[in-house]
């Protein structure tokens, strides 16, 4: 049956190569191309029976960009993102041109009512959908905060929740659930934490009101999200995607930390990535740094570096609710010297110019070397020539950043202790 299949297929191929190649037309290879790519699909199941553009609801200013997102239904009953799959086409070239990946670039604004402009995406076998998307200066004059996921009532606690906004612009326009351009904020008595997307995560043990303000041009509006722990049931450590009650790292070792929740399972069966809203703490500091809501391809997440042999406790708490795992830290931490870069005693920048540092303990066992420049302590001795940041925390790239100031010169000390060992450098600004 397998071997009639195939034959059945190879066959159906050959009659639609036959069948082109027979017409004689200019563009037989452009058809052949198509032809034998619907065939590939029809078979597979795969072919989109209909599409939808996703976030077309946007308004763009002459210059700017904005990525478009497409999902399609296949005949198999399911869904997948197609952005890359599709002819994507703008009504006025002259105003927006798009890629072949959907990025719409904004040429000019648009003459129209509300700038509005038609994007259209056609997938292989011509399903299409249509959508207006605006393009014109015109300053917002009100915004309406909402939430998204959930729809309605209270969040859970630890779970991530989304927040997004219906925009009206003063010619009428109204961008529907749209965050472009706009800054969201919490107010400070909050544990809360949102990001530019407007997705909000909350760790409070109890039940939490919070406002959340987004703010667009010099407009602003608000919305009281309230967070409820009570369907909370558990927290789970994650490493390396498994759940871990022990960790045994050697000296100089690091690793990604996550966690997950488990809620009531009229909320969720399955376990929940909460990674941004969870603290993490460890009974002693001094064996491990540990590094929080580092930003990574798979969301925000914390790391720990194993700096001095000996057994702690790594917990992880959201809401009522904490999980504790022991830390087995094995190894030699026989420390012999810090370094700052390549251990010159001083360094020359312009005017603005930024220097990064980095701090290295050289042991006398293995590890041979360390970056320890985000678990040492830096000091700028008060200088007013210089401002500095750590940054890149939670990676081996982490470095002291810093920056003189316009139009400053002079010379800036720099101090930096780590495990009782104390180094300098002169920042000479010239």
């Amino acid at each position: 049956m397998k071997k009639l299949s195939n034959i059945t297929k190879l066959s159906t191929v050959a009659l639609i190569v036959t069948s082109i190649l027979g017409c004689g037309s200019e563009t037989d290879s452009s058809k052949l191309a198509k032809e034998v790519e619907l065939e590939k699909l029809r078979e597979n199941g795969t072919i989109i029976e209909t599409v939808s553009i996703e976030n077309s609801q946007v308004r763009l200013k002459a210059g700017e960009t904005h990525q478009l997102i497409a999902t399609g239904i296949d005949s198999n009953g399911d869904s997948r993102d197609i952005t890359d799959e599709l002819t994507w086409q703008t009504s006025d070239e002259s105003i927006a041109k798009i890629s072949s990946s959907g990025l719409l670039t904004a040429l000019k604004n648009a003459d129209s009512s509300q700038g509005l402009l038609t994007i259209t995406a056609t997938t292989i076998n011509d399903i299409f959908d249509e959508e207006e998307i605006s393009i014109s200066d015109v300053a917002a004059s009100s915004i309406s905060l909402k939430q998204i996921a959930p729809a309605s009532g209270s969040i859970n606690t630890c779970m991530p929740a989304r927040i997004s906004a219906d925009i009206t612009y003063a010619d009428g326009y109204i961008a529907q659930n749209s965050i472009r351009g706009v800054n969201f904020s919490i107010d400070e008595d909050s544990t809360a934490r949102i990001n530019n997307q407007g997705i909000i995560y909350t760790s409070a043990a109890d039940i939490e009101n919070t406002t959340v303000t987004g703010t667009i041009n010099n407009v602003s509006g608000e919305l009281v999200v309230t967070a409820d722990p009570v369907n909370l049931e558990s927290l789970n450590l994650i490493v390396a995607e498994e759940t871990v009650d022990e960790i045994t790292l050697n000296v100089g070792e690091q690793i990604q930390l996550a966690a997950q929740a488990t809620y009531d399972e009229s909320v969720s069966e399955q376990a929940v990535n909460i990674n941004p809203s969870v603290n993490w703490s460890v009974i002693n500091a001094g064996l491990v740094g540990l590094s929080e809501n580092i930003s990574t391809d798979e969301g925000d997440n914390a790391t720990i570096l194993a700096l001095k042999p000996g057994v702690t406790q790594l917990i992880g708490s959201c809401g009522p609710k904490q999980k504790i795992a022991t830390l087995v830290i094995e190894g030699n931490d026989d420390l012999n010297s810090i370094q700052i870069n390549e251990g010159n005693s001083e360094y020359t920048i312009s005017s603005s110019e930024t220097l990064d540092l980095q701090l290295t303990a050289n042991y006398n066992s293995s590890p041979q070397s360390l970056n320890v420049t985000e678990f040492a302590t830096w000091s700028t001795n008060d200088s007013n020539l210089i401002t500095a940041k750590l940054i890149n925390p939670g990676t081996q790239q982490a470095a002291f950043r810093v920056t003189s100031k316009a139009n400053n010169l002079g010379t800036a000390v720099i101090t930096v202790t780590y495990d009782s060992q104390v180094s300098s450098t002169l920042i000479n600004i010239e």
